[in-house]
């Protein structure tokens, strides 16, 4: 296209948008709606860094009680004057007290942007020996790991609202030329139509994503620091969000094409935003639900009930009868507790939650299996809809996906094996299981934060390229029946 008529082209669009007043109106309301959304997201940022915050704050507050309480009884001849299960040197009563830790997930900057599984996901975890705190011990489990329609925020506005902008924008770019009579004066000028649409349709998806970063780009500054403009996940956004505009000005490039009415373009494109937006997401969600279902609540709490009574009804009898009876450690069922009886619960506690530990994993195995069968097959049907393509992309961008949380669960886990492999040792022995000193309370494992805003299971580069060969598909076929029809 000749540089003069882009540069006519682009001062006549220019015009058309500026004197168009709903356009205008409307385009006005959904940037308040951006910077709205933008503005929600930074502050549940905010706030999860200040929960963080305060955790932080109060381990260390319980570390330092800790080594103050124990460096008293060191001072008083190893004496403990208050209630003995409260007597910090037993290992076990440290372990079920103080011992406990916290581990949590670092929230990444771009989690503003997508709130993703985080509505439904805990960020940090109160770790103790005998307690693994998952979502499946808080409320009943639903299908929330396929929820498309999340909270209100930016993915919300990009994936589901702006493209309805987008249609408003670009329905009636060639109907109205013939509804408004200047179809006639198009056809007999040495312009080609197909030219002319296509660089007036260019020129408005270029002003659309031109303002739509200038705007994002400054207002996320401007609320979380620009720190994450050196992230490789901030310009893969740029590049899907880009992208996804770039998608629905081309299908209404094609539908235009076909050289309907104002009216049935509207139409057209709304029932395709239904379709590829909402329907096969939905579609998609029920049949995944049927094909894996999730087990209830019920059924999982039920199977760990049982694992724990066989164990209670033969090994946990046989097990507590020797450690009470044991003459070696001065156990018997007093009115008194003494220190024997310490050492026996935690020589109890220790035996037993190895058993609890395998019915539950045994449970969380079948529920986690069925929800990763379930994102195995999101990630193979997703490019069926650019709309649930591109929330699972800003989930994962965000650090926001199950996925991401599921890997958090995971090291949670694992430093819960980690903590109870230095706990059960000092108080399931008789020779240890007094002697928590100084030096052992510095040694509680801690965890070690870190941001999960990985994304190489989604393989962003083809799913890129082959929408845009989508993408350009659509225009060329567009392109092709608009010089058909302009002989």
């Amino acid at each position: 296209m000749q540089a003069s008529l882009f540069r006519v082209l682009f001062r006549h669009e220019i015009t058309l948008l500026y004197r168009n007043r709903v356009l205008v109106t409307l385009f006005s309301l959904l940037l308040g709606l951006l910077v709205g959304a933008l503005w929600i997201g930074s502050s549940q940022l905010a706030q999860q860094q200040q929960t963080l915050g305060r955790i932080r704050a109060h381990r260390a507050a319980t570390q330092d009680s800790l080594l103050a309480r124990i460096r008293r009884v060191e001072a008083h001849g190893r004496r403990y004057l208050g209630f003995i299960w409260d007597d910090p040197t037993f290992a076990y009563n440290t372990a079920r007290n103080e011992g406990a830790q916290y581990a949590v997930k670092q929230p990444f900057a771009l989690q503003a942007l997508a709130t993703g599984q985080s509505g439904v996901q805990p960020f940090y975890y109160k770790v103790y020996i005998t307690k693994k705190q998952y979502l499946v011990h808080e409320s009943e489990i639903d299908n929330s790991f396929l929820q498309f329609l999340g909270p209100f925020d930016f993915s919300f506005v990009v994936v589901y609202l702006l493209p309805l902008l987008i249609i408003v924008f670009t329905y009636n770019i060639l109907s109205s030329e013939r509804e408004q009579g200047t179809w006639v004066l198009l056809k007999t000028s040495n312009q080609s139509i197909a030219r002319l649409l296509l660089g007036r349709l260019v020129i408005r998806y270029g002003l659309f994503t031109t303002f739509f970063w200038v705007v994002v780009g400054p207002v996320l500054a401007l609320l979380i620091g620009p720190a994450f403009l050196a992230s490789p996940n901030w310009w893969w956004l740029v590049a899907f969000v880009s992208l996804y505009f770039a998608f629905w000005f081309a299908l209404a490039f094609l539908v235009n094409s076909f050289s309907l009415s104002s009216n049935l373009n509207a139409m057209s494109l709304i029932f395709l935003w239904l379709l590829l937006g909402l329907l096969l997401p939905n579609l998609l969600q029920i049949g995944l639900g049927r094909a894996y279902p999730i087990p209830s609540r019920i059924a999982l709490t039920t199977a760990e009930r049982d694992a724990t009574n066989r164990y209670f009804e033969r090994d946990g009898q046989l097990l507590t009868k020797a450690v009470f009876n044991s003459p070696r450690a001065l156990i018997r069922q007093a009115s008194v507790v003494t220190p024997g009886m310490v050492y026996g619960y935690g020589v109890i506690v220790a035996k037993s939650q190895i058993i609890k530990d395998q019915a539950t994993r045994v449970a969380e195995d079948k529920l986690y299996g069925q929800v990763e069968k379930q994102q195995a097959a999101i990630r193979r049907l997703q490019l069926l809809s650019p709309a649930l393509l591109l929330q699972e992309v800003l989930a994962a961008l965000a650090g926001t996906h199950w996925h991401q949380y599921h890997e958090f669960s995971r090291d949670v886990d694992a430093f819960r094996r980690r903590t109870q492999q230095f706990f059960y040792p000092k108080m399931a022995s008789e020779s240890t299981f007094r002697t928590f000193t100084v030096a052992d309370a510095d040694a509680i494992p801690q965890f070690r934060p870190r941001v999960y805003a990985d994304y190489g299971w989604l393989h962003l580069g083809p799913a890129l390229a082959l929408y845009a060969a989508v993408m350009l598909g659509l225009g060329l076929l567009g392109y092709r029946r608009l010089l058909y029809a302009s002989r």
